[in-house]
């Protein structure tokens, strides 16, 4: 696709490619994002991933993650000497034809808020504060508290479609994978009670995320004190929409401190946003939901 300033928007192609996109997250100090999240992507769909190229070499970057009902744009980011120059505008838009071409007609984004006012000229609407909390919570493990087998993830998976409301197992999947001692699964009287999945970033960075907690428990924080129980002596990361009224007050009392000018959720089109589900506690990624 040419741009409307002689660059070139082209697909993810390769490792190369790959590596160009962990740089750049690197750089923007965005410890969770690393090559293997971003390969989780291009796996996915890689027509959903998206570089910017300038005179044949690689500037920015966004990838747009497509469901079966609802979509979510990340990952935007462009060179900081470049920036300024309208190439984030001709990504997102791309990103957004690539979804609405899918049929999606609800696409998502956690919006940094200086990048607001460029997300409400291409339409989207604010909905919420998408917070972040980092820190550490007293651990105590729970018997009832084991982690996910493949069998166990199948059931999860089922139970991932009903709360979310649209189908993440491909990532659902890859978490297990790539994080198998960080996938959680919790029962009570042999049915499951909640799931939690967590993952390793740059410089051992941890995020907890999806977190589930069923059986009516939203405000429940056995599973996150478990997972603290199992990283050990140090801090992790999680991001909760400012809805899950119940949950805030008691993370932030465990030791949890609310990251300062959290990103807003928005919305392009119509539809049910998935993390309004109240028994949905804590999103998987900012691009992914």
């Amino acid at each position: 696709m040419i741009s409307e300033r002689n660059g070139v928007i082209r697909n993810f192609q390769n490792l190369a490619d790959l590596e160009f996109a962990a740089s750049l997250t690197k750089t923007e100090g965005w410890h969770s994002e690393t090559l293997l999240e971003l390969q989780s992507f291009f796996e996915h769909d890689p027509q959903g991933c998206f570089l910017y190229e300038e005179n044949g070499t690689a500037v920015g970057m966004c990838i747009a993650t497509a469901y079966q009902q609802t979509g979510f744009i990340g990952e935007l980011i462009v060179a900081r000497q470049f920036r300024g120059q309208g190439i984030g505008r001709e990504l997102m838009q791309s990103a957004v034809q690539f979804l609405q071409s899918k049929q999606i007609h609800a696409i998502f984004l956690d919006g940094v808020q200086k990048a607001i006012p460029l997300y409400e000229e291409l339409g989207f609407t604010s909905i919420c504060r998408s917070l972040r909390f980092f820190g550490q919570i007293p651990a105590a493990e729970s018997p009832d508290i084991q982690p996910m087998n493949a069998e166990d993830l199948q059931e999860v998976i089922q139970l991932d479609k009903q709360t979310f409301g649209d189908d993440r197992s491909f990532f659902l999947k890859k978490r297990w994978q790539n994080y198998p001692d960080m996938a959680l699964i919790w029962r009570q009287n042999h049915q499951i009670a909640g799931y939690l999945f967590g993952r390793v970033g740059i410089g051992g960075w941890v995020t907890a995320g999806p977190w589930v907690n069923l059986k009516d428990q939203p405000a429940n924080i056995t599973l996150l004190s478990h997972f603290q129980a199992k990283i050990g002596n140090q801090p992790f990361s999680i991001g909760i929409l400012e809805n899950k009224k119940p949950i805030i007050p008691l993370i932030v009392m465990a030791g949890l401190q609310p990251r300062s000018d959290p990103p807003t959720r928005m919305i392009l089109g119509v539809g049910e946003n998935p993390g309004d589900n109240h028994q949905s506690i804590a999103i998987g990624s900012p691009a992914k939901g």
